[in-house]
């Protein structure tokens, strides 16, 4: 086989390839997820049990109870509350903590009596990690 047919058979092999992943992006499954907020999920009501969403908000303060590997805890948001119940198996980081203000994106599906199942999380404790200015001098 000559160098021009090998190149020709590569290119072909790329383009099916491009096409067949352009194609797995397009069909709406398991994968995909909507984000919302914590309003936004008590407005869809029943239709947010049918897909998976992201949600974020606000952890609430004090709402953080761990037994054993279940973590449940409360997000907020434009004065809704949402229960999170965390059945995922990533380690939850050391900064996840009850006295903390922080933004949290939970990731999974929401069930029948109102609490979220979370596979995910993610939280973002901005305050924590801001520098720190005051010391510098404005002439």
């Amino acid at each position: 086989m000559n160098k021009r047919n090998q190149f020709t058979i590569g290119i072909v092999v790329i383009v099916v390839a491009v096409i067949v992943l352009a194609i797995q992006g397009m069909q709406e499954d398991e994968t995909m997820s909507y984000s919302k907020t914590v309003s936004e999920v008590r407005l869809l009501d029943d239709k947010a049990r049918s897909v998976n969403l992201k949600v974020s908000g606000d952890l609430k303060k004090g709402s953080i109870i761990r037994n054993n590997m279940d973590l449940d805890f409360v997000i907020t948001e434009g004065g809704e509350e949402l229960e999170i119940h965390y059945i995922g198996k990533d380690p939850i980081p050391d900064t996840f903590n009850n006295e903390m203000d922080a933004e949290v994106v939970v990731s999974g599906r929401l069930q029948a009596d109102g609490v979220f199942n979370a596979e995910r999380i993610q939280a973002k404790c901005a305050s924590k990690y801001e520098a720190d200015y005051s010391s510098m001098k404005t002439d």
